[in-house]
Order: structure tokens, then sequence, then C-alpha cells
């Protein structure tokens, strides 16, 4: 019983991080379009790419992996 409402609380949180990362990456996106480049622009990208790692890695913790990002490509 407790297991079960600790796995509950832990996939609410997760789906809540989530939420907000998503807000912050559209967000940054958005301001991102504003620097074609220079510093701002490229410490925008280098900011995106940690945000959408961090995305992932709470997807995975609350059941739900790249929902936002369905067309990120294979980086290799």
């Amino acid at each position: 019983m407790i297991a079960g409402k600790m796995e509950q609380e832990v996939r609410l949180a997760a789906t809540t991080h989530a939420r907000l990362l998503d807000h912050f990456i559209q967000l940054t996106e958005e301001e991102a379009q504003k620097h074609s480049d220079g510093f701002t622009a490229e410490s925008l990208q280098e900011l995106l790419l940690v945000l959408r790692a961090e995305r992932r890695t709470y997807g995975v913790a609350s059941g739900v992996v790249e929902v936002m990002f369905p067309s990120i490509g294979n980086a290799a």
C-alpha cells in the first residue's frame, strides 16, 4: 500500500516537473528565434540541449517518454 502511494507521488512529481520543463523549453525556443547568431544564440542552444535531456529523464520517471519531442533524431 505504501509503495503504491509512493510510486503514485513520484509519478505525479515527475509529470509536474516535465510539464514545467515543457513550458521553459518553449519559452527558450521562442527566445532563441530572436537571436540568430552570437554568444546569446549559442548559449540558448546549449540550454535547450540540457533542458531536453532533463525532460527525457522526467519522461522516463513518469512513465511517459518524449511526448513533446517526437522529432528528435539520432544525434550520432
